[in-house]
């Protein structure tokens, strides 16, 4: 067994296999949060439940970012830009109303060798803004993102209706 567990991310553009690695991440790590609301459907004296069914579902992911990095920060805001003029780069937003979607993966190596949680989320869009602090300790981005549905995978493989938000695997070799 080793002793701590790790979590790597990546983000990319949705469609395609994310590759960017979001570098360093707070110490909190990063959150998941799957939600299902079900409407139930009573019948009878007394009314007893006889038909659940979900009436929305979804995922967000939330982290805390460290780098200084204006691709994230962009992806964070999920309308801006960023550009690079002679030696400066820059980060600029503004004006944009259509929001840029995110491919996610994250990894998270467990506490026990050779096991690794895997989660796919093929879509996602930013959920909110961003604060830049500038203080005296290090800097620290969160980011948060809602999966939004999508038909297939970034391979291109159709989902069906039970796995277009995200995807849960577990390595055990």
């Amino acid at each position: 067994m080793t002793s701590l567990s790790v979590q790597q991310l990546f983000m990319g553009v949705a469609g395609a296999t994310p590759s960017i690695d979001v570098g360093a991440i707070g110490e909190d790590g990063v959150s998941i949060e799957i939600t299902s609301e079900k409407k139930i459907i009573y019948q009878g004296n007394p009314k007893t439940p006889c038909y659940t069914f979900s009436q929305t579902q979804g995922v967000k992911l939330g982290f805390t970012s460290i780098e200084w990095d204006f691709t994230h920060l962009a992806y964070a805001l999920g309308a801006a830009a960023t550009y690079t003029d002679s030696s400066d780069l820059s980060f600029a937003m503004g004006g944009d109303p259509i929001v840029t979607e995110v491919a996610v993966h994250m990894k998270h190596y467990m506490a026990v060798t050779g096991n690794t949680m895997n989660v796919y989320m093929w879509k996602m869009a930013s959920e909110g803004g961003l604060t830049i602090p500038f203080g005296q300790d290090e800097h620290m981005f969160e980011m948060n993102f809602i999966a939004m549905r999508s038909a297939t995978d970034w391979g291109g493989t159709a989902l069906n209706e039970k796995q277009q938000l995200m995807r849960l695997t577990r390595d055990v070799a």
